[in-house]
C-alpha cells in the first residue's frame, strides 16, 4: 500500500467508532476504511455512526451520501451486553468472537462482560449455545448521548481491539492442534444440561 493511500486509510479508520462490530459488511474499522478508500465500497455503511459519521466520511473521502444505505441502518443499538451468569455453561465461544476481550472467563466456568469495555457490536449473541447473552442500554443511534459515548470511548476500543489481535497471533502461533470434535461434544452436553434445567 502506498503511502498516500495508507494515510487516507488512518484518516478513514480515525472517523470511524471503533466498534469492530462487523454491521457494515468488512471484519473491522480498518477493513472498513480501505475498502472505501479504495472505492471498494460506499462510506454509508457505518450504523452505529450514524449520520455524524457518514458527514465526516462524505468530506475525507469526497463522498455525496445524505442517508445510510437502509441495509446497514438500525434506528436502536445497544451500548453493552450482559451475560446472564446462571445460564452460562463456560464454553468460551463468546470469548473467542469478542474483538475487543470484553469477555472475561475460561472454560467450563462462568463468564462476565467488563462493561467498561464492551462495544455492544452483538458478535457474541449469535455464537452461544445457550442464549444467555442479552443486549443492554438500548439506545437511538442518532443520539447526542449515544454519539457523544462513541467519541469518548473510539480510542479506548480501538487499543482493545489492537491488544486483542496481537495476543491472538501470539496464541495461535504458540497453541497446538486442538481436538474441535471433543469440544464441541462438551458443549453439547453442557447446552443438554441447561436445557434439562429450563423444563
Amino acid at each position: 500500500m502506498n503511502v498516500a493511500i495508507a494515510q487516507s486509510v488512518s484518516t478513514v479508520d480515525a472517523l470511524l467508532p471503533q466498534l469492530q462490530c462487523q454491521r457494515c459488511g468488512y471484519p473491522s474499522c480498518r477493513e472498513f476504511a480501505e475498502a472505501v478508500v479504495r472505492g471498494r465500497c460506499h462510506a454509508n455503511r457505518c450504523d452505529p455512526g450514524g449520520t455524524r459519521v457518514l458527514m465526516a466520511l462524505n468530506r475525507a473521502a469526497c463522498g455525496t451520501y445524505d442517508d445510510l444505505d437502509p441495509d446497514f441502518d438500525s434506528v436502536t443499538l445497544p451500548e453493552a451486553v450482559v451475560i446472564d451468569e446462571s445460564e452460562c455453561i463456560g464454553c468460551t465461544l463468546c470469548i473467542k468472537a469478542c474483538p475487543v476481550d470484553a469477555i472475561i472467563g475460561s472454560g467450563k466456568l462462568m463468564h462476565t462482560v467488563a462493561a467498561a469495555d464492551c462495544t455492544g457490536c452483538e458478535l457474541c449473541l449469535p455464537v452461544c449455545p445457550v442464549d444467555c447473552i442479552h443486549p443492554v442500554r438500548l439506545r437511538k443511534k442518532e443520539s447526542p448521548p449515544f454519539q457523544n459515548t462513541l467519541i469518548d470511548r473510539a480510542l479506548h476500543h480501538r487499543a482493545n481491539y489492537l491488544r486483542r489481535q496481537e495476543r491472538s497471533g501470539n496464541v495461535n502461533q504458540n497453541r497446538g492442534a486442538i481436538d474441535d470434535h471433543s469440544r464441541r461434544e462438551t458443549i453439547a452436553e453442557s447446552v443438554a444440561r441447561v436445557r434439562a434445567k429450563r423444563q
